[in-house]
C-alpha cells in the first residue's frame, strides 16, 4: 500500500469514527479538539487501524496519538519495521 493510500485510509477511518465526512479531515486534524474523540474513540480508532493494516499498536503509543498525522506516521513506522 502506498503512502497516499495509507494516508487516505487513516483519514477515512478517523472520519468514520467521528461520524464526519472524510473531506473535513486532514493530517493536521486533532482527534480531541477537532473530532471530539474521547479516550474510547481513540481506542476504537486504533483498533480499526490495527484491523485494517494488520499491525499491533502498543498501548503507550495509542496514548501519544494527538493528530491524524501522528497516526499516519506511527502506522508507517510500524509497517516499515514489520517489513524488515
Amino acid at each position: 500500500m502506498s503512502f497516499e493510500e495509507t494516508r487516505s485510509k487513516v483519514i477515512e477511518l478517523a472520519a468514520e469514527q467521528a461520524g464526519v465526512d472524510a473531506s473535513s479531515v486532514t493530517p493536521a486534524t486533532h482527534f480531541v479538539n477537532d473530532l471530539h474523540f474521547d479516550s474510547l474513540d481513540v481506542v476504537e480508532f486504533s483498533m480499526s487501524v490495527e484491523d485494517e493494516f494488520g499491525v499491533s499498536i502498543p498501548d503507550e503509543q495509542i496514548e501519544k496519538l494527538q493528530t491524524v498525522e501522528d497516526a499516519i506516521q506511527l502506522l508507517e513506522s510500524l509497517q516499515s519495521a514489520a517489513s524488515k
